[in-house]
Parts: C-alpha cells; structure tokens; sequence
C-alpha cells in the first residue's frame, strides 16, 4: 500500500541531503574569496602567533559556534532527521573545515606540506604553550566530528537529552571550547593584553562568552531556567498548581539546578577575571554573548532573554565591587543575582496561579514564588553566593610554598 507519509518523509531527506552540499561548499567558497582577498591585501594570511592571527581563529571559531546553536535548536525543537547530512551540520562542519585549512598553513613549516606530513607530532609538540589550545582544539574536533558521521550513520540521530551524551558530540564540544578560547591563552602571557580599554578585551570575552555557551548546551536540562514552573514549586494541595505533590522532591530538584548554575557561572567569570581587570562594557559584552545562546536554546523565549540581559547589566553594573573588593565578592554577588532575577521573575507570574502569597505547615511558613519554605528561599540564594565564593577561593588559592635547599656543611 502507498502511504503519503513515506513520500513527505523520502523528500524531506531529498532536501536535507541536498541543502548539505550547497551550504558546506557555498560557504567554504565565500570564506575562501574572503581569504584570497585578505592574502592579497597583506601580503600573506598570518601565522601562528602574529598580527591578526587571534581574530582570524575567533572569527572561525564563532563560525563553528553559529553552527552548534543552529543544530542545538535543531535538536531541541524536533527538527532532525535520520541522517549526518543535514543543513545544520553544513554549517557547523564547514565552519570547522575552514578552521582546520587555515590552521594547517598557520602552523605550515619552512618544508610545506611535505615536512607537515613526516613529522606532525614534532611540530605540534614545537608550538609554543599558548598557541596549543587552539590548534589542538580543532584536531579533537575533526577527528570527532569525523567519528560523529560514522556514529550517525551507524547508530542513528541522537534526539532529547541523549545529544549532550554522544561520545562524538562530547569531542565537538571539548574541541569547541578549546577553539573559541584561543585568543585568551594566546594573549595569557602577553602583560600588556587587555589593558587599553574595551577593544583590547574585545576577543578575550568573546572567547569566555563562546565556551560559556557551549557549556550551558551541556547542561541545558539541568537549568530551571528552561523549565515551567509546576515541575519545581510546591503547593501543598493548594490552588497553587504544581505537578510534585512531595516538598522535599520540588524542592531537590530546584537546588541541584541553582548550585550547578551558580558553579558554572562563577566557571565562566573567573576565567577571564583571574587574568584580566575587566574594562567598562566587558562583562556587559560577555554575559550577552550567553544571553544569546541562552535565547536559541530556550527557543526564542523572550522571558530568557529577558531574564539573561538583566542579569548582564547587574554584571556590568557590579563592577565597581570588584575594582574595589576583588572576586571574592563581585562574582558570589552575581551569582546570587542569578538566583534573584529567577526568582524575581516568577514571583509576578505565581501570584496570578495562587490566590495566596504565603501559608504555614506545621511550624513551616512556605512563600512564593515556588512555595517553598522561607529558609529554602532565602537560603537558597545565600548558598549560590557561598558556592560562587568557594570557587574564587579554589582559583586564587595561595601558591605552595618554595622548597628549602637542604644545606651542606662544608668542612
């Protein structure tokens, strides 16, 4: 018997597959004109290292970036198909092909392609530390996303939470993150990096933001942010609705959301704050660089993106506390700022599904915005600053202390 579906479902892989070549080779044309161009202009495309070679790598790692949150949106909104050859891996995968040709010429030696092939382990071993991250961020990418074609191929698409579980996918992102945050550990032992104002950090918090990113697709299903309320608020049998009839279940599951924010966001600052004093409108360019990412993957939800570029200028308004505290107090107070603005958020929108602000179990008094007790509430934004604050600690940790030279008498 015919059934139309199979037709709806024969062409829908027609187009995938043929939307596969145009976007991967277009695209790789497009950048290519660009690199003729930029190779005519100055001579020679930079190397390893010189003038402009940082913004060509972010430009291609961002490049990459697009292309992971157009497949993640893909993922998540139920558009995928049994196949690797999907337009949203074009981009992806044409993104990393164009950063791996640019930096096989960049670290190209003196004996070309030749001296490439006898000895790759020599050269990549040669490069200096700062420059690793980067160039071996796209190996692991390639050599994964080499694997995650076979995989597909082989295994089938990864849909729901299981896309963040692929041992391939799991390669794409390490090598991701190492991608996008080269131009930070190129610029990690240069004393003058970022110390002219907003444009020298320009690159340095596009990489933070970048790996910040990926990391929060990572652990996309564990934040509450993406989340309705009834899944983690409790009622206690009233008009307030909420699907766990168990307090201490709603409750867990909110906290292990917030602790695991509060780590990851405290991750992302420090990285940049331990090295860099950040310049006025840096963190505001940072924390909306996850806004973005954090809009794609709430699927255009306007209230996330609501939500994140508040939290990004509390960032950018905060930093006066830290010219004049440090870490140890300017990220625990974003941290817990992140609590607050979620909370803050829902507490307008669960007034309008209980007709109660506040009630008592026991000697328990539970409050809005999630019904839980008033210790969890309050409590649960002083532990997100707590945690937030261990983590400073951990990072700027006092150096061991110097061996003493075992002293020799002479005689």
């Amino acid at each position: 018997m015919h059934h139309p579906a199979h037709d709806i479902q024969a062409t829908q892989e027609a187009d995938l597959l043929f939307g596969f070549p145009e976007l991967f080779f277009g695209t790789l044309a497009l950048a290519g004109l660009v690199a003729y161009g930029l190779h005519r202009r100055w001579g020679a495309l930079p190397k390893v290292g010189q003038p402009r070679y940082d913004p060509i790598v972010l430009l291609l790692g961002l490049w990459c970036l697009g292309g992971l949150l157009t497949d993640a949106f893909a993922h998540i909104s139920g558009v995928v198909d049994d196949t690797f050859f999907t337009p949203w891996h074009a981009i992806w995968y044409s993104g990393a092909t164009a950063y791996g040709l640019y930096i096989t010429y960049a670290i190209l030696p003196e004996g070309g392609i030749p001296e490439l092939v006898r000895h790759p382990f020599r050269i990549l071993r040669d490069l200096e530390p700062q420059h690793k991250p980067g160039v071996y961020g796209i190996i692991v990418f390639g050599v994964s996303g080499v694997g995650d074609m076979i995989w597909h191929e082989t295994l089938g698409v990864e849909s729901n939470t299981d896309i963040l579980l692929s041992p391939t996918h799991i390669g794409l992102f390490v090598g991701l993150m190492m991608s996008v945050t080269a131009p930070m550990w190129s610029a990690w032992p240069d004393a003058k990096s970022g110390t002219n104002g907003w444009s020298s950090q320009l690159l340095l918090v596009f990489g933070a933001g970048a790996a910040w990113s990926v990391v929060q697709l990572l652990f996309r299903y564990t934040n509450l942010w993406f989340r309705d309320l009834p899944e983690f608020c409790y009622s206690g049998g009233r008009s307030y609705y909420c699907n766990s009839s168990s307090y201490g279940g709603a409750l867990e599951f909110g906290l292990q959301s917030f602790w695991l924010q509060s780590l990851l966001l405290s991750g992302a600052m420090i990285l940049f704050l331990r090295r860099w004093k950040p310049a006025r409108g840096s963190m505001l360019t940072l924390f909306s660089i996850q806004a973005v990412s954090m809009w794609v993957y709430a699927e255009f939800d306007q209230n996330v993106l609501v939500m994140s570029l508040i939290l990004a200028f509390i960032a950018e308004l905060s930093l006066p506390l830290f010219n004049r505290w440090g870490m140890q107090v300017y990220v625990p107070l974003v941290a817990a700022a992140q609590v607050m603005v979620f909370m803050l958020k829902w507490w307008f929108e669960a007034q309008s599904l209980s007709n109660v602000l506040y009630w008592t179990e026991g000697d328990n008094l539970h409050v809005l915005p999630f019904g839980w007790t008033i210790h969890a509430t309050v409590g649960t934004v002083v532990l997100a600053a707590f945690i937030a604050w261990f983590a400073v600690v951990v990072a700027e940790g006092p150096s061991a202390p110097p061996l003493e030279e075992p002293q020799v008498d002479v005689a």
